[in-house]
């Protein structure tokens, strides 16, 4: 056989644990040929369990470890890495756990890998320039209607009916976590100038606002949405108010004019 059949029996022997790959093996040393192969599935296994431990611990303290170590069995044998960096290898964890039973169950579980996949999305983010108050203050008052925005690549939005986060907070600081609860709510997540992940919570029009943001709206559709949640003379307040709080906070990269 070629070189890449080669390969894919030796990698089928590893995930699929084919005995037929052993016949390939050239028997030297104190162990046998099924031994041997078995340090590479072993090796393989426990790589990529310490990459969803790594990735998702709160997520493994929220579960324990019996239940833990079932979800990485199932979602290693389902999803084999795909990827030359384990960094994104447990992406689809928040699918098999909305989609496998006991997890599916209790929707705050792949809530919780979620919020977690979204942590890492804000840290490992890219640099980018940070848009300033003394930018916004520079541009004319005739141009803010047509002015549009580019968020920081670190900005992710997350959208939730559990109380996940709170569950993820208690556990973070290593107590209890509160029951799970089925509610709405919405978060924004990003990286600081320090580089630290912050995140905070948001009410809808916030949440909204943002989105708009993203799909490259202007600050008059903005406003114009707004006003469909709240009385005419608070808009431009609150508008203004938040525009400044996201500059402060290092949520927005960019204003087009």
């Amino acid at each position: 056989m070629n070189l890449s059949e080669l390969q894919q029996q030796f990698f089928d022997a590893i995930i699929e644990h084919d005995e037929h790959f052993e016949n390939n093996i050239i028997a030297q040393g104190e162990l046998n040929n099924k031994q041997r192969i078995s340090i590479y599935q072993n090796a393989y296994f426990a790589r990529l369990k310490e990459t969803i431990e790594t990735d998702h611990e709160i997520l493994g303290r929220y579960l324990g470890d019996d239940l833990f170590d079932e979800m990485a069995a199932g979602y290693i044998k389902y999803f084999p890495s795909q990827y030359r960096s384990l960094r994104a290898y447990a992406e689809h964890l928040p699918t098999f756990l909305s989609d496998t039973d006991p997890f599916k169950q209790y929707p705050v579980i792949s809530d919780l890998a979620r919020f977690e996949r979204f942590l890492l999305y804000a840290f490992d983010a890219a640099q980018a320039p940070r848009a300033t108050i003394a930018q916004l203050q520079a541009i004319n008052a005739d141009h803010w209607p047509s002015m549009t925005f580019r968020l920081h690549p670190s900005t992710q939005l997350f959208s939730t009916q559990t109380n996940c986060v709170e569950c993820w907070q208690a556990l973070k600081i290593n107590q209890a976590p509160p029951a799970p609860l089925q509610q709405h709510c919405y978060w924004v997540i990003w990286r600081n100038q320090n580089r630290l992940t912050e995140f905070v919570s948001l009410e809808f029009i916030e949440y909204r606002f943002l989105q708009l943001m993203i799909q490259g709206c202007d600050f008059a559709t903005i406003c114009d949405e707004i006003l469909n949640n709240m009385h005419e003379q608070d808009v431009s307040q609150f508008a203004v108010n938040t525009l400044i709080a996201w500059l402060n906070n290092g949520i927005i990269s960019v204003l087009h004019v």
